[in-house]
Order: structure tokens, then sequence, then C-alpha cells
């Protein structure tokens, strides 16, 4: 089962790494007569953290409605439960949300977290049906290609890269992602996100929520900041008749624990002692002085015009 961890709280955060930068900034002498002297190292860190973002895109911009005719169009029939299941009870949608890292410079991240609660809870609540990226993907991902992705009529992914890409990575894939990749003038399917990438190597992608209200994802990579912004993708589903739905975002990345303690090396002794403890937890600690934002919408649903 994969462990979620508790939401970070931002305004705790804020506060702890304000007092932080505080306590660098004293013990280095930064402020002699009242005349302020330029940051040095370990404080220009600290307040290069502090300054970093992360933010949400629109989740507006790409949610459309998946009907049986539009996969069609595209030479595919729902498999035999989903095809059901939206003859008698539910609507499907499809959704993008971009996460931005936005660092200053120097600030290192290595871990980025994403939770997405959908609601109204109860009877009507919605579904999560399937997500991306995914474990299974990393290998795919890791290799820093473009992408485009399709929707097969099991709505699982499949992926499309150049000709020239494919013939490096194909031998590296296991034998069910080489069923799922191939060049992109051959894919087949419902071509709902074109040009997918991720820039980073050997990232570690934890995701879960399929079947629930609430999904999340986990990616881990050392050089995460090098990363503008990366898309998460949802399938979902909501009972017919639906006008609206509300949806709870809510974003942090953790800071590189080592970026940090090397640059507060000349002070890092004589720092408060809840600030030697945290840095000796490493990345542990790190999610105290993550960057963040929470955001929630009212969606209308979009609905699609009946195909003549």
């Amino acid at each position: 089962m994969t462990e979620i961890p508790l939401l970070p709280d931002f305004q705790s955060t804020d506060a702890l790494l304000t007092e932080l930068l505080e306590d660098v900034k004293q013990n280095e002498g930064f402020f002699s007569g009242g005349e302020a002297i330029p940051l040095s190292k370990g404080a220009t860190a600290v307040k290069n953290l502090l300054d970093s973002k992360v933010r949400f895109g629109n989740p507006n911009n790409e949610l459309i409605q998946l009907t049986e005719e539009k996969l069609k169009l595209s030479g595919f029939e729902l498999n035999a439960i989903d095809r059901q299941q939206i003859q008698d009870r539910y609507e499907l949608y499809y959704m993008t949300l971009p996460v931005d890292i936005i660092p200053k410079p120097g600030a290192k991240f290595w871990q980025l977290n994403c939770e997405l609660d959908f609601g109204p809870k109860g009877s009507a609540e919605p579904i999560v049906r399937t997500i991306f990226p995914s474990q299974k993907w990393r290998e795919v991902l890791s290799f820093g290609v473009g992408m485009d992705l399709g929707l097969d009529g099991n709505l699982e992914w499949s992926a499309g890269v150049d000709a020239s890409e494919l013939d490096k990575i194909a031998p590296k894939l296991t034998p069910e992602l080489k069923s799922k990749v191939t060049s992109k003038d051959n894919i087949k399917g419902f071509f709902a996100l074109p040009t997918y990438s991720y820039t980073l190597g050997q990232a570690e992608i934890i995701a879960a929520g399929e079947g629930n209200s609430t999904c999340y994802w986990r990616i881990q990579d050392e050089e995460l900041q090098k990363v503008s912004s990366v898309k998460f993708v949802i399938v979902f589903k909501v009972l017919k008749g639906s006008e609206s739905i509300t949806l709870r975002g809510t974003t942090w990345a953790e800071p590189s624990m080592n970026w940090l303690t090397e640059d507060l090396t000349v002070v890092r002794r004589a720092l408060l002692d809840k600030f030697r403890n945290l840095l000796k937890s490493g990345d542990e600690g790190a999610s105290q002085l993550a960057r963040g934002f929470a955001e929630q919408w009212t969606l209308a649903l979009p609905k699609s015009s009946p195909t003549n």
C-alpha cells in the first residue's frame, strides 16, 4: 500500500523558514550598526528557498468529456464494464493539471508531491478511473523524450515517440511497456495529450488513487528544480447529470537538505537546536521546509455535443 504523507501546513513552513533566515543572519553577523550588509552564501540559500514557489495551472484548460462516440472515432470500443457504466450510470471526463516549479537561483529540490481531492463526497462522489504518470511509466519518462499519450478501449495509456528515439529506448523497455510504446506515426487511441515530456532522468514515481475520489503523486529526483512544469493527467467518472464538481489540490516541493546543509556549513553549529536537529535529519525533515500551495476550484463539467 502506498503511504500518503500528511499535508504540510504552509503557514508553518513559511514561518519556520523565516525564523531560520533570521537565525542564519544573526549568526553570520550580516547586520552591523543598523546598516544592512549583503547576504552571504548561507542566508542567500535560505532566502532563495523561501522565495521559491510551487503553483497549479488551470484545471479547466484541458477538461473534456469522453464519450463512446469519441473513442469510436479513434477506432476503439470501450471495454464491457466501462461501456455499461457509461450507458447506465456515469459520465467520463479527462483533465490535466500542471504543477509549475519556480525556484529562485540556486535553490534545489528533490521531491514533488501532488494530492487532488475530488468532491462532492457521499453518493455523488467522483471516482478516479486512471491517472498518469504512474510507476510503470518511469522507464519511458527517464529517457527524457517527448511523447504523445493515447487512451485505448480499456482506458489504459499508450505512448508514441519519434521513430528515431524508439529505436534507442525499445531494447531497454519491459515486455509490458514494449506493447504500449510505438512511434508517433503508428500510435492508436484517443489522443488526449500530445508532446508530454519529462526532462529528467531516473526519477522515482509513486502514484495512487485509482478507484477513489483522491489521487496522489510523489516524484523524487535529485535535480527536480530543473523541471519547469509537470502535468498530471486524470480520467474520472461522475454520476450522470452532474453539472459540476469540486476539486482541492495541494502540491509541495521539498528542498534538498544536502544542498541546504552544505550552504549553511559556516553557521550550522551556531544555529538554534531545532534547526541543527532539522538539518541532521536529512531529507526526512525536508517537508518542514517545503514550498507549496493549496487551491480549491468548482469546475463546471463540459458536455459533449451529440455526434451526428
